[in-house]
């Protein structure tokens, strides 16, 4: 048993409470090289077990063989967690939600099942600028204390917006990626591959500050190959 009697109660309160329309959570693994994946497995089905399969929809795909499927969600790493409801809001987490970062699993299945994001009116006013496609990466670690108030603040733009995904990554489970992105201290922010990148958990303001900047750039960048 992955969750104890206490969590379990803690899960049961804080889902009477906030819970509101049904959420499907959809994992991507496999039995073979993958240490976590089974992990994460467990994890979900408990979690399923403490608050009702009427409230989370479980599903388990295995991207080798639904590789379909895999592509309609652009998975390409295991495992990941995709957490939707009346659609796919791009809100993803690669690894697993172990630690400090379970709480970020559990804010980002309440908030998808508010079906709004947990953001000012005035954000949600300047975020309809965007129109081009957005990619937050985030990428944490279990003991990072700031790390999910950036992982979920990054769910609540991808969940405002269907121009803007977001993917947690785990830094140490995918080490090529980290290094990839000169990962050194986490939480950190990688907007579509560097485009816009930053450190620590930033308030709504600067991170929506940080989205709209590389917004521009794209956009600059696409006009300027477009008139060459």
């Amino acid at each position: 048993m992955l969750l104890g009697l206490d969590v379990r109660d803690q899960i049961r309160d804080i889902f009477s409470k906030e819970f509101k329309e049904p959420v499907t959570v959809r994992v991507f693994s496999q039995t073979i090289g993958c240490e976590t994946c089974q992990t994460v497995e467990s994890l979900i089905k408990e979690l399923v077990d403490v608050v009702g399969e009427d409230r989370i929809r479980f599903h388990l795909h295995t991207p080798v063989l639904e590789k379909e499927i895999a592509q309609k969600y652009n998975v390409d790493r295991v495992p990941t967690i995709v957490i939707e409801g009346d659609k796919d809001y791009g809100i993803r987490y690669v690894g697993l939600p172990a630690g400090l970062e379970f709480s970020t699993l559990i804010q980002g299945i309440l908030q998808v099942s508010k079906r709004e994001p947990k953001l000012s009116p005035k954000t949600l006013e300047l975020l309809k600028q965007i129109d081009t496609p957005i990619d937050i990466m985030v990428f944490v670690t279990t003991s990072c204390g700031y790390c999910p108030s950036a992982a979920t603040m990054a769910w609540n733009f991808a969940l405002a917006s269907d121009h803007i995904t977001a993917k947690v990554v785990d830094a140490s489970e995918n080490p090529d990626l980290a290094e990839r992105f000169q990962v050194v201290g986490v939480p950190k922010v990688v907007i579509n591959e560097g485009v816009v990148e930053f450190v620590g958990a930033q308030p709504e303001n600067a991170f929506l500050g940080y989205l709209l900047a590389a917004h521009d750039k794209i956009k600059k960048a696409k006009e300027g190959s477009q008139g060459s």
